[in-house]
């Protein structure tokens, strides 16, 4: 049986970006919650708008954090937040200890 290759330093730092630009989606996604809310009750008075403006926020989130959680580790090839049934955004991946930044001077199971 043959070894999986190794991928190279340009595609990991490609992986990484991709990685990257899913979670800041992701998270900006959480950091609109409360102003948004706050903005659609201020401005229409209605918590039915509001809770329609939150079905669709909750949707939106709910897709991204999912996209997140499958998204596959450049390094390694497993998943990058899971391991397990839980996902767990960390900034290392889980199984190889790959940085989300590509440093590998912060990679967690370096030996």
């Amino acid at each position: 049986m043959s070894e999986p290759r190794k991928p190279s330093k340009a595609e990991i730092e490609a992986g990484l970006k991709v990685l990257r630009r899913r979670r800041l989606i992701f998270w900006i996604l959480i950091a609109v919650y409360l102003p948004m809310i706050y903005v659609v009750l201020d401005m229409s008075g209605s918590d039915k708008v509001t809770g329609i403006f939150f079905g669709f926020w909750l949707f939106f989130v709910t897709i991204a954090a999912n996209v997140v959680a499958f998204s596959k580790c450049p390094s390694c090839g497993q998943f990058f937040h899971m391991n397990g049934m839980i996902p767990m955004y960390f900034r290392n991946c889980l199984h190889c200890g790959l940085h989300i930044t590509g440093d590998e001077k912060r990679n967690k199971f370096e030996k």
